[in-house]
This record gives structure tokens, C-alpha cells and sequence, in this order.
């Protein structure tokens, strides 16, 4: 599963960090306990979206909203 993961961020050139497993300090620092899951980090280190699911769309959207801030 790990490289599948890696592989897909990779071919699909994700701008963002991919966490994989769950001995990740992110996953210690922020209490993330859901997985799968997308979380949205501001520059401040908090938490701007927790979600299951979003489309492209949706997401652009958000992190457009994020920037903005």
C-alpha cells in the first residue's frame, strides 16, 4: 500500500505532504486519529479542514480560501 501511495503522489505530482501509516509525528502532533482523511494545514500550523472526501473542485476552492486568509 505504502508504494502505491507514493507512487500515485508522485505520477500525479501532489503539491502537498502524503502521510502513510500511522508512527507519523504529524499524526502524534495534531491527535489525527481518522484515516484516510485530508487535512488542510495553515502556514500557522493549524488544522483549516478535516474531510473524507472533497473533489478537485471543492479542494481548489478551499485551499483557494485558505490563501486568502
Amino acid at each position: 500500500m505504502k508504494g502505491r501511495v507514493e507512487a500515485d503522489a508522485k505520477y500525479f505530482k501532489l503539491p502537498y505532504e502524503v502521510l502513510i501509516g500511522r508512527d507519523s509525528d504529524v499524526l502524534k502532533d495534531y491527535q489525527i486519529v481518522k484515516l484516510p482523511n485530508l487535512y488542510l494545514v495553515g502556514k500557522d500550523g493549524k488544522i483549516l479542514l478535516s474531510e473524507k472526501y472533497l473533489s478537485y473542485d471543492d479542494l481548489k476552492e478551499e485551499v483557494e480560501r485558505a490563501v486568502r486568509k
